[in-house]
């Protein structure tokens, strides 16, 4: 049969040439240099940034275990990097420095080598950047004691922070700042001691308030004891605490060496247990030792002394 021709209903518009829509291409947009995408508005958007324009800032943590970059490499190289470091443009995006991931970092660029690393650029200021770089540290893997008095204490210098805003901004107590930051009085070489953890913090803590050479006697006889709890420590410190506000005219070589060869002797005998003896191991030619009831170790040591002469 023949077909009929089919109308166009009225109200439906015929498409013509001049009324179908064109299709507009969509044009991908072509990819640009990194540092050309690198903006202060792109807070938290993650960029390979070049691992030659990104600097260290003046981190906290001054030593970095070369096993343990190691280990941290070959964990990035086997999973990827899954957390980017936090870096902030300076000179105007010139170069970045490092805000967070120091580690992640020296991993990426010094074992690995590899040209670009995942960051999050952020626009911060020196105090904020600082704040950021402080927790980082205290969380991602402890700071040694003295890493962390520094770090409270430059802080509090430079942006005049309170120990309550350095405890706030550090995430720990007012008194652990305080503790920490007392530290610092201490001569370098006992607190290089108490950083790598031969002179513990709270022996430590009793030296704060002697001079210098009575520090030092403190802990040379600290090590030379085989055992040197607290308590006992406490009141060797003590001693040198009353010979100190005495003005003793005793040199301090000879004060040294009365206080070490104390020590010396009490390592002969146990300190604890059903073994243990009290007063001081001596001589039957010797003087016994006299001890008094509410003696500290300066009278004991004066006493015998004198008994001696």
């Amino acid at each position: 049969m023949p077909r009929k021709n089919q109308q166009t209903p009225v109200n439906q518009p015929v498409e013509t040439a001049e009324t179908t829509p064109k299709t507009k291409r969509t044009r991908k947009p072509v990819a640009q240099p990194v540092e050309q995408t690198v903006s202060q508005n792109t807070a938290d958007l993650i960029q390979e940034i070049p691992v030659n324009l990104i600097r260290a800032g003046d981190n906290d943590r001054k030593f970095f275990d070369e096993n343990k970059l190691r280990d941290l490499a070959t964990n990035i190289q086997k999973n990827g990097l899954a957390q980017p470091i936090t870096i902030r443009p300076m000179d105007g995006g010139a170069w970045y420095e490092i805000v967070a991931g120091e580690r992640r970092f020296r991993a990426v660029s010094q074992i690995l080598q590899l040209p670009t690393i995942r960051a999050i650029v952020r626009d911060l200021s020196d105090e904020e950047a600082s704040t950021i770089m402080l927790l980082e540290n205290l969380a991602r893997e402890n700071l040694d004691p003295i890493a962390e008095a520094k770090g409270l204490d430059v802080r509090m210098k430079k942006f005049g922070w309170t120990e309550e805003q350095a405890a706030q901004a550090a995430g720990m107590s007012v008194e652990r700042v305080r503790n920490r930051v007392a530290l610092l009085v201490l001569p370098d070489d006992i607190q290089h001691f108490v950083k790598i953890g031969s002179f513990p913090l709270g022996h430590a803590a009793c030296i704060l308030d002697l001079d210098k050479d009575r520090q030092r006697i403190a802990v040379r006889a600290f090590n030379s004891a085989k055992s040197m709890p607290l308590s006992r420590f406490q009141e060797l410190v003590a001693g040198l605490r009353e010979d100190m506000l005495a003005e003793n005219q005793m040199s301090l070589f000879d004060l040294e060496a009365m206080v070490i060869s104390a020590v010396e002797d009490s390592n002969q005998f146990a300190l604890r247990g059903k073994k243990a003896r009290t007063g001081a191991p001596v001589r039957k030619d010797l003087p016994k030792v006299k001890l008094g009831a509410t003696d500290s170790v300066g009278d004991i040591f004066d006493r015998y002394v004198r008994d001696l002469q």
